[in-house]
């Protein structure tokens, strides 16, 4: 969920701040001139001073020029990380401007939805666009991005890998994914991607089906057109799908939720200091019995729109549990292009409960079938293996790139010498497959090896 601060009020805000309350003298550096200042801003002042030493000290000490704009850049980008908030982030003047090329809808790139899941720590792919150079490519949801260009990324690093991700239309990125325990190499062409936030059908039997993949763009204005077509055909029932969507803005979910909920409030969002704002409704809304498909990658606003929907009893939430991001942010760009989005507030559903890290649990739990995630090639089929346990092997990292076969033959060479035995196992070949990771130069060979108890 992203919101934008009005620059007008952070203006505001600054000017009001200069008003000195107890005035005291600074000398400035190098100048004989002084300055009257508020003893807040002195005290702040006092407290950035280590950083202001650090700075000092690699401009009179190190042993070659430095770029100050890099080092205050990579100080802003420190900052922010320290919060410890995978949601808060310092963006670049570049990094801003993808930021809003993706809210706007448009952009050059590969075509996926992603997330950032605290959990894992990883970015996970939870939406592939139809036609797109990743669906091409063969990404497919539920892949956790690892490596962009050989760079490793985590969830703290998301919107770096992105900005990677993003750029020339024609030119090829490569992206690793995780995928069932086995890294895999995409070879992916960047083009002009066009999102495509909301599709709509109506199903046999004249039930509505409307699927949202993110709060963003003209998804308000897709949904609204769901919404008619419905009302034209006299639908009987409505289906809206909130699986994979990974949130948004708040307003265009609450316009959304106008649509088809009661007067009322949509969700309210309580600040640090305790302030309490309330997005509410007027009750002019299309009266459909509801189904709301959910699932594990339903998050943020996607959850605002499930949750109001539960507690006005206009729908039967259907799945399994959401993801369980109950916090709101806000971006703001400053003057020179760069920007920021931070965590400001938790929410809460029109009930009072407040859903972060816990989710929103179905009112009727439905676990999708395997069989319509991945489909299977003809002549195939799906097998259920027996638990196992693996031994896993992994060699030192290495320098450069011609000993990717060195770094893999190392570790079957372990695991040829290695005794399994001496610790009550044995190899199990025939009871599971081996995994083979390949080889990288920051964690050099990887396998694992199935074995059973003697």
């Amino acid at each position: 969920m992203k919101r934008k601060i009005v620059p007008l009020l952070l203006a505001g805000v600054l000017m009001l701040g200069a008003v000195p309350a107890r005035a005291v003298s600074l000398p400035m550096f190098k100048q004989e001139a002084t300055v009257t200042i508020s003893r807040e801003e002195y005290e702040s002042l006092q407290k950035y001073q280590k950083l202001e030493t650090l700075f000092q000290l690699v401009e009179n000490y190190y042993y070659e020029d430095v770029d100050e704009d890099a080092m205050l850049e990579n100080a802003a980008v420190g900052l922010m990380a320290g919060i410890g908030d995978v949601y808060s982030v310092y963006y670049t003047k570049e990094e801003m401007a993808k930021f809003n090329e993706e809210t706007e809808g448009k952009y050059a790139g590969i075509g996926c939805q992603l997330l950032a899941d605290p959990e894992s720590k990883l970015i996970t792919v939870t939406r592939v666009f139809k036609g797109s150079p990743a669906e091409t490519a063969g990404i497919r949801a539920g892949d956790k991005i690892v490596y962009v260009n050989d760079v490793y990324y985590t969830a703290y690093e998301m919107d770096e890998a992105v900005s990677v991700m993003r750029g020339t239309p024609g030119e090829s990125v490569k992206v690793t994914v995780l995928r069932d325990l086995e890294t895999i190499d995409f070879d992916v062409m960047r083009e002009d991607i066009n999102i495509n936030y909301v599709e709509y059908e109506i199903l046999d039997g004249n039930i509505g089906y409307v699927m949202v993949f993110d709060f963003l763009g003209d998804a308000y204005e897709g949904f609204a057109e769901a919404i008619n077509a419905f009302q034209e055909a006299n639908v009987s029932g409505m289906i809206i799908d909130l699986r994979n969507n990974g949130g948004g803005l708040v307003d265009t979910c609450v316009k959304m939720a106008d649509l088809i909920l009661p007067e009322g409030v949509v969700v309210s969002m309580k600040d640090k200091n305790g302030n309490v704002t309330e997005e509410k409704i007027d009750g002019e809304y299309y009266d459909v019995p509801m189904a709301v498909l959910v699932n594990g990658y339903s998050a943020s606003a996607s959850e605002i729109l499930a949750g109001a929907i539960r507690d006005n009893h206009a729908g039967t939430l259907v799945g399994t549990k959401t993801f369980g991001k109950g916090v709101v942010q806000s971006s703001l760009e400053f003057a020179d292009g760069s920007g920021m989005k931070v965590t400001t507030a938790r929410y809460y559903t029109p009930s009072g409960e407040c859903i972060h890290e816990i989710g929103i649990e179905p009112d009727i739990e439905v676990e999708l079938d395997a069989d319509a995630v991945v489909k299977i090639p003809e002549g195939c089929s799906l097998i259920e293996l027996p638990p196992c346990d693996y031994l896993y092997f992994q060699s030192p990292p290495y320098e450069n790139e011609e000993d990717y076969c060195t770094a893999i033959e190392l570790v079957f060479q372990a695991s040829e010498t290695y005794q399994p035995e001496r610790f009550g196992y044995r190899y199990a070949p025939k009871l599971a497959p081996a995994f083979n990771f390949g080889a990288d130069t920051r964690t050099g060979g990887c396998i694992s090896l199935p074995v059973q108890k003697l």
